[in-house]
């Protein structure tokens, strides 16, 4: 544990005996002390706590108490110690309705003199430092103690700082449920260690991804539901659960990484982007246990964007644009460019045994940020450079060029490697009105080098000098293709039989291979990794079998599912094609994965498949991260378009929103419950639910509004039908400058404040329905209201607004607007946020 991880502690106990109650109550569990110990040894060995013993077993209400206020009140706590209490016993429901803990010393004629979980609360929390607990009750009825624990929590902790709390109670029942003895210690230490939670990335553990996992186990008995209640830590994963799994070591790469110092979010970002997607794809394949590198050739390629990144004429040449069909390895290219260019990276990257020479490569520090634009919005790419570059947090490129100008001149630009341009949310807008500006205004401040398909140069507006075509004769290269296929051929399985062929016989099925793939690195090494799964040798000279080796990718991917699983291929591509359809950085596995696998095939599929899944076809199949939990992806964008083919997309994502949308808990009166929803839900619901037909549902849900992701709703809202619907996206739209930054507590109480000034009284008393106890409710509000429903700030211009007008283009509203600072600007109303750059030029004060 490195020394900025916080201390971890653990006071684990069980009652198994109670020497007081007569043999018929059957109140003794001596099957709690394996329970006790499952819990200390999942805690210690797995993640990395410390062991209170001084508890032991079968403490009296006194013993229990004391014990736990003693070493909360320590002096030597500190507020950023975390604390996991685990209490396994028996527990009752009194005629009251109250939960009380039964200790070793309970009378069985008074239980009301029983252990109160709020005297538990409060002996832990009252006047102490702890301000991180995870408190785990194992009893029958536990999820009633659990509901008293909570409030207690709540009213001790009023006068603590909002960063300072995290506070979680895990109860092994629901109120009036019974608890198997041992069930739980068993499903939690599976949910710990299972992929279904978290893969190898994420540091920390969701809680509610374990507590789902635990949920979905087979192993559950029916009448046993583990409960989960938090308080504190908005948005962040609570740090009780380290990753087991969670590693560095992916390769030597990442060695480094952990001598780093600590980095801000975006930096935190844009490194597990570079591992996850540039360096795996640099290193030549997918395995994350695997730490060789692959990498062959593009010699050429490698000289020329090092010349470029060295050229002293930097303002004359600001971009440059790698290029190539599908599967040139244009980001394996880029992802080696960006290891060697960083000065830690570079000692790991073993450049002999991958044939590169030093000369070929760019100097350390070349490259100052790395993006991939997978999913990304242009803003979300804006706010990545901007942090890059140390500047204050903005959205639009006119403030980001605003704040370069003003700046002194660096010795030399700051260069900023964006690939996945044509994957980005909005390709054709980040090319146009975001990278072709600082292409043509940031310099000399920055410089640009893009990896992209080539649809999008027109965008770009590029020079025919300022790309690199990998499929060009220039930059092709056959023979890295054919050493590629090669190292497949050898290594792509472990059982391969061209380990110990004839040199003479892998050497001829590597040429052929390499001639079908042609300049494709992907189609190489789907094909060889198929022909090496295979346990028996082809002949190489034969004329059919040589026309039958795939030329595309999806031939490839086609030929090597049904060649290596036969009838079990669909399954393989069942539960491969949910993949094909996530937005963002993938699919979360978790309750959500196999579920979906299942509505889109018709047919029943559970974790075990996933698993299995991921024994036979893994390396199809990427782990990323997205709000701190794992998600997984294609290995490549042609596998998804593969996968896509002769589907219903719209039936698709109908089942993406009908399902995502059962994932989201329940509140006791039946409403859905989005505070608790997974973040993929939050975040990208609402894309799935627009292209399903179906965001009309959504956006009539009011709770849904609060809690959904701002960026990700507000782009969508024009496209709802019904007048409902475009009522509530209405008052969504009115203060959406507002409330975009607020929490959901804060995003409430704004949304029915514009529900009053629309006079919608049933959608004021929704909103104020689930306001925080004690938290102002909006009853009345005026104010006028925009012929368009729509209120945004446009912020931009330097001096009073003289004129502005309302249009449209390319079909989206927009507005116009002239100042007294000589500028005009066009911004989108459904966002609010500029379109272009400001048109500059005018000699006097633009009026209407």
């Amino acid at each position: 544990m490195s020394g900025t991880e916080p201390r971890r502690y653990l006071i684990a106990t069980a009652i198994s005996h109670y020497p007081n109650a007569p043999a018929e109550l059957e109140w003794d569990r001596p099957g709690l002390v394996e329970a006790r110990r499952a819990i200390v040894e999942l805690f210690t060995q797995e993640l990395g706590y410390t062991h209170v013993s001084d508890l032991g077993l079968n403490p009296t209400k006194h013993q229990l108490t004391r014990e736990l206020r003693e070493f909360c009140r320590s002096p030597e706590r500190r507020a950023d110690d975390v604390v996991a209490v685990y209490i396994a016993g028996h527990g009752e429901v009194l005629d009251n309705d109250d939960y009380v803990l039964l200790t070793a010393d309970t009378e069985p004629d008074d239980l009301y003199d029983a252990l109160l979980p709020s005297t538990l609360a409060r002996k832990i929390l009252a006047g102490t430092k702890v301000r991180r607990l995870l408190l785990m009750l194992d009893t029958c009825f536990s999820g009633q103690g659990g509901n008293e624990l909570l409030s207690a929590m709540a009213r001790l902790k009023n006068d603590w700082r909002e960063d300072e709390t995290g506070l979680a109670v895990i109860t092994s029942a629901q109120p009036r449920e019974l608890a198997q003895t041992g069930a739980f210690p068993e499903l939690l230490t599976e949910a710990v260690t299972s992929f279904a939670t978290a893969g190898y990335t994420p540091p920390l553990l969701a809680l509610d991804a374990v507590v789902n996992a635990t949920r979905t186990n087979p192993k559950r008995p029916d009448f046993q539901h583990i409960g989960l209640e938090i308080i504190g830590l908005t948005g962040q994963i609570p740090p009780f659960l380290p990753n087991s799994k969670h590693s560095n070591q992916l390769s030597h790469t990442d060695l480094a990484l952990q001598q780093a110092a600590e980095w801000d979010e975006q930096d935190k970002r844009r490194d597990v982007e570079f591992r996850t997607r540039l360096l795996r794809r640099a290193m030549g394949h997918s395995d994350p246990s695997r730490v060789g590198w692959w990498f062959s050739g593009r010699h050429q390629a490698l000289h020329d964007i090092a010349a470029w990144l060295a050229d002293p004429a930097a303002e004359a040449r600001p971009a440059l644009v790698v290029t190539g069909a599908p599967g040139s390895g244009k980001t394996a290219v880029l992802g080696l460019v960006a290891a060697v260019s960083d000065p830690e990276y570079r000692r790991t990257v073993p450049l002999a045994s991958i044939g590169v020479r030093a000369g070929h490569l760019p100097r350390p520090k070349s490259i100052g940020t790395t993006v991939y634009a997978q999913s990304l919005t242009d803003q979300q790419i804006v706010r990545a450079v901007a942090a890059a570059l140390r500047l204050p947090q903005v959205e639009a490129v006119a403030d980001l060029l605003n704040h370069l100008s003003a700046r002194p001149v660096p010795d030399r630009p700051h260069v900023v490697l964006v690939d996945g341009l044509d994957e980005a949310a909005t390709p054709t807008t980040l090319c146009s009105q975001v990278l072709r500006p600082l292409m043509e205004l940031a310099a000399p401040h920055l410089r640009l080098l893009l990896g992209t398909r080539p649809h999008l140069f027109a965008a770009l507006g590029l020079h025919p000098d300022d790309h690199i075509d990998l499929d060009s004769p220039r930059y092709a290269d056959p023979e890295a293709v054919l050493v590629y296929t090669v190292r497949n051929l050898l290594d792509a399985h472990r059982d391969s039989p061209y380990v110990d062929c004839p040199h003479d016989i892998r050497l001829a099925v590597a040429h052929a291979v390499a001639a079908a793939a042609g300049n494709c690195f992907l189609v190489a090494r789907i094909t060889a990794g198929t022909l090496a799964a295979t346990p028996g040798l082809p002949d190489p000279c034969d004329p059919g079998w040589r026309r039958a080796l795939p030329s595309a990718a999806a031939d490839a991917m086609h030929r090597d599912l049904h060649q290596r699983f036969g009838d079990d291929a669909g399954r393989i591509l069942a539960l491969l094609r949910p993949l094909a359809y996530a937005e963002g950085q993938g699919l979360p596995w978790e309750d959500i994965w196999a579920p979906l696998a299942s509505e889109l095939a018709d047919r029943p599929y559970t974790n075990d498949d996933l698993h299995q899944l991921r024994r036979d076809a893994g390396a199809y199949v990427v782990e990323a991260v997205e709000d701190g939990r794992s998600v997984y992806r294609l290995y490549h964008e042609s596998m998804a378009e593969y996968l896509r083919q002769g589907q219903d997309g719209g039936r698709a994502q109908r089942a993406f929103t009908d399902v995502l949308r059962r994932t989201a808990p329940y509140h006791l009166d039946g409403g859905r419950d989005w505070s608790r929803a997974h973040p993929y839900v939050r975040r990208h619901l609402s894309a799935h639910a627009a292209a399903a037909g179906l965001l009309d549902a959504l956006v009539t849900e009011p709770d849904y509004l609060v809690h959904a992701d701002c960026d990700s709703l507000v782009a969508r809202l024009p496209e709802v039908q019904s007048d409902t619907a475009r009522l509530h996206a209405s008052v969504y739209r009115t203060s959406i400058d507002i409330h975009r930054r607020l929490d959901p507590d804060g995003r409430r109480q704004v949304l029915a404040t514009s529900a009053a000034r629309y006079n919608e009284p049933a959608l004021l008393n929704a909103f104020n329905s689930r306001a925080l106890p004690g938290a102002w409710k909006a009853v009345a509000a005026s104010g006028a209201l925009l012929a368009d429903n729509v209120r945004n700030v446009l912020t931009g211009h330097s001096k009073t607004v003289n004129a502005v007008a309302c249009t449209e283009l390319d079909g989206r509203p927009v507005a116009v607007t002239g100042s007294r600072d000589k500028t005009v600007r066009v911004w989108d109303l459904t966002t609010g946020r500029p379109v272009g750059e400001p048109m500059t030029g005018h000699t006097g004060h633009v009026r209407t």
